[in-house]
């Protein structure tokens, strides 16, 4: 199989997820380009069906990074500026209770209950997205639920 082949194959298999999981951390609005910005990152490295050994959990861990990173800049944007408006939502879903009660998650807990409960992430996996040890990615899920239980209370 040619390399532009594996490329088509990796993105039609793998965009679904990602972009889901894009969309639950940083917005619809930002979805798309932070996938885009991923697989960019990715074709960057000539070898990379050659040095990386999972392509998906790969591009899972730089999706993530990528939302963190724009949810981190949009939280010095928003200490700059007062906003006082309503984001209106374009897809059902994220009017759904639970996705209500992501946003208002820290970044980092969002971040780490979508790649592990959309995701299917490991522990290691969340660790390595996040810059922690994944001995601390189980107490950060559990104070992480108790937010999401406390906002859906």
């Amino acid at each position: 199989m040619s390399v532009e082949a594996r490329w088509a194959t990796l993105y039609e298999d793998s965009r679904p997820l990602l972009y889901r999981a894009a969309a639950l951390m940083v917005g619809t609005a930002e979805a798309e380009e932070v996938v885009q910005e991923t697989f960019e990152r990715a074709m960057r490295s000539r070898n990379f069906f050659d040095e990386v050994r999972e392509p998906v959990a790969w591009l899972r861990t730089v999706c993530a990074r990528q939302a963190l990173g724009r949810l981190r800049r949009r939280r010095v944007w928003e200490r700059i500026r007062v906003r006082l408006t309503v984001v209106e939502s374009t897809e059902p879903w994220e009017q759904a209770e639970l996705a209500i009660a992501l946003r208002k998650l820290p970044a980092r807990d969002r971040v780490a209950l979508v790649l592990r409960y959309y995701q299917d992430a490991s522990y290691e996996e969340i660790g390595d997205a996040l810059g922690i040890a994944p001995v601390s990615v189980g107490p950060l899920l559990s104070r992480a639920r108790a937010k999401v239980r406390e906002a859906l209370a």
